[in-house]
Order: C-alpha cells, then sequence, then structure tokens
C-alpha cells in the first residue's frame, strides 16, 4: 500500500472523529478553561474591645464623696500614655479612641464639655452640637459632636465626658468623616465603662 496514501487516510479519519464529536456534544465548543482565581482581599478585621483592657481613673475624695474609679473598657491597640491621658490607635492609624482625666470644675458633664469646647486647637474646628447622654453605670453623662480637618481630611469627633464634682472623665472617638460609623461600636462598647469601687 502507498504510504502517501495510508497517511493522508490517518488525517482524514483524525478529522472525521473531531466532526462527529462536535456533532456529538451538539456542536458546541469544547468548554472554556476555568478563569484563574481573582486575588482573595484580606478584610480589615474588626476592631473590639478584649476582656482586661481597661482604662482606669480614679475620682477625688472631694468628688461627691464617692473617692471611687470607674474602669473604661478600651481596644487592643497600640496605645500611648501622657499622664491621664490614654491614645489608643488602630493599626492602619485612620481610628482612634482616647480618655481622659481632665481637673476642670463643673456643674455637671453638660457645662464640662463646653468648657472643653472653648479650648479646642484642633484645625478647623466646627462645633456639631452638644446634648444631654443617659448615665453610664451611675455617672451623669454629657455628648459633644463635632468636626475638624487633619491634613486636608475631614474628621468626626464625639465625645462623652462623665462629671463629677471637680473632675471630668473624657471618652472620645476620633475618624474620618467618610468612615466615622464605620467603628462606632468601639466607642460603644467604651461606654459600658463601670464603677471600679
Amino acid at each position: 500500500m502507498n504510504k502517501k496514501l495510508v497517511g493522508t487516510a490517518v488525517v482524514g479519519v483524525a478529522a472525521l472523529a473531531i466532526v462527529v464529536a462536535q456533532f456529538a456534544s451538539g456542536g458546541e465548543d469544547a468548554p472554556a478553561a476555568a478563569p484563574s482565581p481573582s486575588p482573595s482581599v484580606t478584610p480589615t478585621p474588626t476592631p473590639r474591645i478584649e476582656v482586661g483592657h481597661l482604662e482606669v481613673y480614679r475620682f477625688p475624695e472631694s468628688a461627691g464623696g464617692r473617692g471611687s474609679a470607674i474602669s473604661i473598657p478600651v481596644p487592643a491597640w497600640p496605645s500611648d500614655h501622657a499622664g491621664d491621658h490614654a491614645t489608643y490607635t488602630d493599626p492602619t492609624g485612620r481610628f482612634v479612641l482616647e480618655t481622659d482625666r481632665v481637673p476642670l470644675e463643673q456643674e455637671d458633664p453638660l457645662s464640662g464639655l463646653k468648657a472643653l469646647a472653648k479650648t479646642n486647637r484642633d484645625p478647623g474646628y466646627r462645633l456639631t452640637s452638644f446634648a444631654e447622654h443617659g448615665q453610664i453605670d451611675s455617672y451623669d453623662a454629657a455628648e459633644w459632636d463635632f468636626t475638624y480637618q487633619r491634613q486636608g481630611e475631614p474628621r468626626q469627633v464625639r465625645e462623652v465626658g462623665l462629671g463629677v464634682g471637680e473632675v471630668l472623665i473624657t471618652i472620645r472617638y476620633d475618624a474620618p468623616q467618610a468612615g466615622f460609623s464605620e467603628n462606632l461600636s468601639v466607642l460603644t462598647e467604651a461606654l459600658k465603662a463601670s464603677d471600679a469601687g
């Protein structure tokens, strides 16, 4: 048999097999290769208050005759302490929770926060509002909301004050205005402060 004729027959049979396979599968093309998986995005962990992370502030004996202390739950973020002022900054550097014990004579927490507002040094500060806040543990409280600019970024602040006589304990949440609600739970947890006896 002629080798050329055999080679042509083999090619013809192979071509016929491809056509038959295509008709048998309904004439559809072979399935496309599965797309390569897109790179996974690691979600930013939601900050949370962990048991045992507390800031404790003592009230003076003269403050309503109590001489007690209050424990404020704080996030397990990197922190910086300067005297009574504590600053907790999330790992991205965008969200901040601050606590402080301010020696300030006031009639109540609302008047104490208004006195603090007069000394505000935040650039581009704009007063938003003052309001009474529900009691925190057994302490009267008030809330102050405002905005300011930091390096061209609008930021929003909610500061809650607990007043007792000559001392105002403050809990301040500071975040980019666009993401203010994103980690507001950190402030909500911090406001579960309790009497430390």
